[in-house]
């Protein structure tokens, strides 16, 4: 990573009460497709409870008290792994940086989990910004999804 993400704000764990906030930044078919690869717009009312399972722990990015990123992590013990998922920044904060900082507060989270070696998000689409942030933030390619079409990226736990 080049150096700390200066953007001031903090993950708190998600609270149902943001689901529609979160929905709402689900503003085009693009962006329904590189968050969750779904392809039906606009998105099903409930999409964002629907991501709520006991074996995901979501968080919330806020700065100055309100919502601007969400996130996910899943455990992938097979892997001695988590993943970053459904990672989403509010469409106006966007290239801002907060998606950075999300990702960099997510990593921390993930790499303090027991046993875990590799943090791994997975990039469907051809989402040239998200690709430049999760470099950014210290992932590197690793390779190609074996599940469906996109790319795998890496960043080692130290």
């Amino acid at each position: 990573m080049t150096g700390p993400i200066s953007i001031k704000a903090d993950i708190i764990p998600y609270v149902d009460e943001y689901a529609q906030v979160v929905r709402s930044w689900i503003d085009s078919e693009e962006t329904l497709f590189n968050v969750c690869r779904g392809k039906e717009f606009p998105p099903a009312e409930d999409i964002v409870e629907g991501w709520q399972r006991e074996d995901v722990t979501s968080y919330l990015l806020l700065a100055d008290n309100k919502p601007v990123a969400y996130g996910e992590l899943w455990s992938r013990p097979n892997e001695r792994a988590v993943e970053i998922s459904h990672l989403i920044v509010e469409p106006m904060k966007r290239t801002r940086g907060f998606g950075s900082k999300m990702i960099d507060l997510l990593y921390q989270r993930a790499s303090e989990r027991q046993g875990t070696i590799k943090v791994v998000i997975n990039l469907y689409g051809e989402n040239e910004e998200a690709l430049g942030c999760y470099l950014k933030a210290g992932f590197e390619l690793l390779g190609t999804t074996t599940h469906t079409v996109g790319l795998r990226m890496v960043r080692l736990v130290k």
